[in-house]
């Protein structure tokens, strides 16, 4: 049944330029109970174009039968019954779906709960097999960390098949792979030993004695193949093989063996060394250069330094090789533990011992030609530059070797026997010195025997200053050459002045003596002997001064009045002494004046050589002599000697008489 049509009221409209509210203009409002009236207006009132409006008149659509008079009453009654109809039947059929879809459901949750029976049934059936999995997970991870330990444990603890191989076999050769395998199978021994320290004692035990067969094994064939090589260390070359130096490395752990190895080392390189020498000596070098040193025997000095040079340089080489053997210094590392110190202290000691041994060889044959050539006729000065030589030598050789080795010994000997002979060649010249003594010549200078005698000297002490004799105890050791040249060099001047004036004995012997002190002074190792000859010249100079002074007081004839002066008595006055009186003093001065008066060409002054010496002399006399006039003038001027003109006895003043003999 259809609802009657209720009046639909216009719509309020806002201008959009007002703010007052007005009504849509539409038709005039009808009559509220005219029925068409209201159903025209509630049409007009709705929209035509509305969605929800299309969707409902397409769905009314529907309900109409196109064949049929579609705006009847009878299809508009019947609208309202055929919309619930067909929503009643929309509801049965959604009914019918629903039930449809509830069996399903319905099944659905049977068979989910079949499914969950079983899902609980096999979770209980699997729990067991779930922890039995668990389990071997855990015990899987600890199969892995036990492999991981057993496989770092033989690592280890245990040698590879090709490590047992190399170490064992005969056939393999030693190498890097061979030292390589040593030092794990050491490795190992040491593992063992702290080992043996834990609660695993078995185990390190049976480690250690497995590996101590394999180790036993691998130092004999080590030991043997050293042997072999050391044999091949005496065919001149001198490099020594990495393989070599690592081998006598690890034999120094079997004591026994590694003295085996040196004691064979030390027969291969001595015989090296001996043959090498005289092959030098004798044959010369390859294709004769450098040649053969015997044919240089007829020269000492050359013969002797060859030599000397020759072991010299094989003494440096041969301590090369044999450091490059052991390797005792390596490169400068900023921290060495005191077990390599040890050890290099070791290599050190050992090298010393091998290297004295390995020269020895050299000894006797250069003891016997060095003592062949210092015994023939060889001058003084040859002797001492052999002398000098092994000395050189000697201390060079011993900074190396040591004082106590065969060699250093030997030259040791060389040097006594060289000594020996040089000191008696001296003698034997100072014996003939003092046999055949020379006389001094007219002029007084040096004879030629000691012109000779300083030759030789200054030879030597030339030779003497590249000794290796250090600069504070040079002088000490080159006083015995002095002592040994100079005191009867010196005694024969002496005895060859024995003759003269005690003047003379003195003029000479300081021209002897300066001679020999101008070449000394030329050295820094004869101080002291210096100094000995300055103070003879100084005493030889007094003798001149004096015996000068007592010529010039006689030559001028201040002498008697001197004497009067220092032997009268006190309360005696000088002119009543014998020829004091003022005329004889009078007429000594007249001999003064005269006397100054040749002062121009200097014959009241003492002549010769060296000049700084007779300066030296003239001076001190000058100033004696003018003290001797300045006691002479105040002795006449002193009122208690009664002389009445002093100044007319006193013809030249005090200073007068200096200014005259201090003039140059």
């Amino acid at each position: 049944m259809v609802d009657p049509v209720k009046p639909i009221t216009p719509p309020l409209v806002r201008s959009p330029n007002t703010n007052i509210t007005t009504k849509t203009p539409t038709t005039p409002p009808p009559q509220e109970d005219n029925p068409i009236s209201l159903k025209v207006s509630k049409i007009l009132l709705n929209p035509i174009d509305d969605t929800k409006t299309k969707i409902a008149l397409e769905a009314l659509s529907e309900f109409y039968n196109h064949d049929d008079n579609n705006n009847s009453i009878i299809a508009r009654r019947n609208l309202r019954g055929k919309i619930e109809q067909k929503a009643i039947e929309t509801n049965r059929n959604f009914l019918e779906i629903f039930a449809v879809i509830e069996s399903e459901v319905k099944d659905m949750n049977t068979f989910c709960d079949e499914i969950g029976k079983g899902l609980e049934s096999a979770k209980k059936q699997t729990a067991v097999l779930l922890e039995q999995s668990d389990g071997l997970k855990s015990q899987r991870e600890t199969c892995k960390i036990r492999k991981i330990l057993i496989d770092a444990f033989l690592k280890r603890f245990t040698l590879s098949e090709k490590e047992i191989l190399v170490l064992t076999s005969l056939d393999s050769e030693v190498g890097i792979e061979f030292f390589d395998a040593l030092r794990h199978l050491q490795q190992i021994h040491g593992d063992c030993d702290a080992l043996l320290i834990t609660e695993n004692q078995r185990a390190g035990l049976e480690i250690m004695e497995r590996m101590n067969a394999c180790q036993e094994t691998a130092f004999d064939k080590l030991y043997r193949w050293t042997q072999t090589e050391t044999r091949n260390l005496g065919r001149g070359s001198l490099e020594v093989p990495i393989t070599m130096r690592q081998a006598l490395k690890a034999l120094k752990q079997r004591p026994v063996l590694f003295q085996s190895c040196l004691e064979e080392l030390v027969h291969i390189r001595r015989n090296s060394v001996s043959r090498a020498f005289m092959d030098a000596l004798i044959r010369g070098g390859p294709g004769g250069t450098p040649k053969p040193i015997e044919l240089h025997s007829h020269d000492p000095l050359r013969y002797v330094g060859d030599m000397l040079a020759w072991i010299h340089q094989t003494v440096a080489s041969e301590r090369e090789f044999l450091e490059g053997l052991f390797e005792p210094k390596l490169d400068l590392i900023d921290e060495i533990t005191q077990e390599e110190n040890l050890m290099r202290e070791s290599d050190d000691i050992i090298i010393q011992d091998l290297l004295d041994r390995d020269l020895d060889g050299t000894c006797r044959p250069l003891m016997t030609r060095v003592e062949q050539v210092i015994g023939s006729q060889i001058g003084a000065i040859t002797g001492y530059r052999i002398l000098n030589l092994i000395q050189f030598y000697k201390i060079t050789i011993a900074r190396i070797l040591g004082p106590n080795a065969n060699l250093s010994n030997t030259l040791e000997i060389i040097t006594e026997t060289a000594s020996r002979v040089f000191y008696n060649t001296l003698n034997t010249k100072a014996e003939q010195l003092l046999r055949f003594i020379q006389t001094p010549s007219p002029d007084l200078s040096p004879p030629p025997a000691v012109k000779e005698v300083l030759l030789q000297l200054k030879a030597i002490m030339t030779s003497y200053e590249t000794s290796l004799v250090t600069a504070s105890e040079r002088e000490a050791d080159f006083k015995t050459v002095l002592d040994a040249i100079l005191d009867p060099l010196f005694q024969m001047c002496e005895l060859g002045a024995k003759d003269l004036t005690r003047f003379n004995q003195a003029i000479y012997m300081v021209n002897c003596l300066h001679y020999v002190q101008s070449d000394l002074t030329l050295y820094d190792f004869t101080h002291g002997r210096v100094m000995d000859i300055e103070r003879r010249i100084e005493e030889n100079l007094e003798i001149l001064v004096d015996e000068q002074y007592i010529n010039l007081l006689k030559q001028s004839g201040l002498k008697p009045i001197v004497q009067a002066i220092e032997t009268k008595d006190e309360n005696t006055p000088l002119s009543l002494v014998h020829y004091m009186d003022p005329k004889s003093l009078t007429n000594i001065m007249a001999r003064l004046d005269s006397f100054l008066s040749l002062t121009d060409s200097d014959t009241f002054k003492l002549k010769g050589h060296p000049k700084p010496l007779v300066k030296k002399v003239n001076l001190r006399v000058s100033k004696m002599f003018i003290e001797a006039y300045r006691k002479v003038s105040n002795a006449i001027r002193d009122p208690k000697n009664r002389y009445e003109f002093p100044n007319t006895i006193l013809i030249r003043t005090v200073d007068e008489v200096e200014a005259i003999l201090m003039a140059d």
